[in-house]
């Protein structure tokens, strides 16, 4: 169970074993343009090409989905970002239950957005946990788990592929550890919980009364998609990359401190480094400002 790009690494390390992949469940298609095209997820397009059955339930619960589910009698079903709460009557079929890769530090970011809130949050390590699902959100018991430790430039992007590629591995040394009945389950903590709310768009503004490192932050968990940014002249201007200049200053926040866009925080200078405007490429920050002036002196985010 599985829908973007997240869990192709996960289906793909399991086909190339003897595993038999039995169905896969993804999120049913959406449909744009003035033709309606169906546009399917990544793991739905994978299934076909593998020929592995493919079911696109809108909810897990209606009778008909858990007897269709019911059917396919199998061992053991594998989650790596699927969408959707697996209900009881589905974690009970299983022989072997349900296991979900989770790219976080359990129980630090349980839910939906962990790679991004640990980015934003400037957490300095995280880890890849497979977890045996129970009926709460990210409750369940670790089975495996391994820690990763972040520096300081590494975007969400960039760790959501590390953790992509890795939990594909992790999910068949656990089936092996399954087959072997060497499965130790360490039940997660109570103290250090925390919730990955998703990611909303109000978040993607910048604010210039913050530090520098946090902006920072923010810019590492939106890159390149969809952008961390700031006003210009009532145009958005996205920052891609950006480094922290720890630099003390008497500065209003927002102001351009010199003619190579570096802005002023609360706390320390932000120094872009890659920026968008609307509809462009993506450029270093002297090629942008060749095609769009911002002198010392101004202020962004007016």
């Amino acid at each position: 169970m599985g829908s973007p790009e997240f869990a192709a690494p996960t289906l793909l390390a399991l086909v190339s074993t003897q595993h038999q992949v039995i169905a896969v469940y993804t999120k049913p298609p959406s449909y744009s343009g003035r033709g309606l095209q169906e546009n399917k997820s990544v793991i739905h397009n994978l299934a076909e090409k593998f020929d592995i059955s493919v079911m696109t339930p809108k909810r897990l619960r209606d009778s008909e989905n858990i007897e269709v589910f019911r059917s396919f009698a199998p061992d053991i079903v594998v989650v790596a970002a699927y969408g959707l709460i697996i209900p009881k009557e589905f974690l009970q079929i299983p022989k072997y239950g349900f296991i979900n890769v989770h790219p976080s530090d359990l129980p630090r970011w349980r839910g939906a957005a962990p790679i991004q809130r640990t980015i934003m949050a400037g957490d300095t390590k995280t880890a890849i946990c497979i977890m045996q699902m129970d009926e709460g959100v990210d409750t369940g018991d670790i089975i495996l788990r391994k820690e990763i430790l972040l520096d300081d430039q590494i975007t969400a992007k960039e760790l959501h592929d590390m953790c992509a590629e890795t939990g594909g591995k992790m999910v068949l040394e656990t089936l092996s550890l399954i087959e072997q009945k060497k499965v130790l389950h360490k039940k997660q903590s109570d103290i250090g919980v925390t919730y990955a709310e998703k990611i909303q768009s109000n978040e993607e503004k910048i604010d210039f009364n913050l530090g520098a490192i946090e902006i920072n932050c923010k810019i590492r968990t939106l890159s390149p998609r969809p952008g961390a940014y700031f006003f210009y002249n009532n145009e958005i201007i996205k920052i891609i990359k950006a480094q922290v200049v720890d630099l003390k200053h008497d500065f209003e926040p927002g102001m351009v401190i010199d003619d190579n866009l570096s802005i002023a925080c609360k706390e320390g200078v932000i120094k872009p480094i890659l920026l968008q405007r609307q509809g462009k490429k993506m450029i270093y920050t002297d090629a942008f400002l060749r095609g769009f002036n911002i002198p010392a002196g101004n202020k962004v985010q007016k």
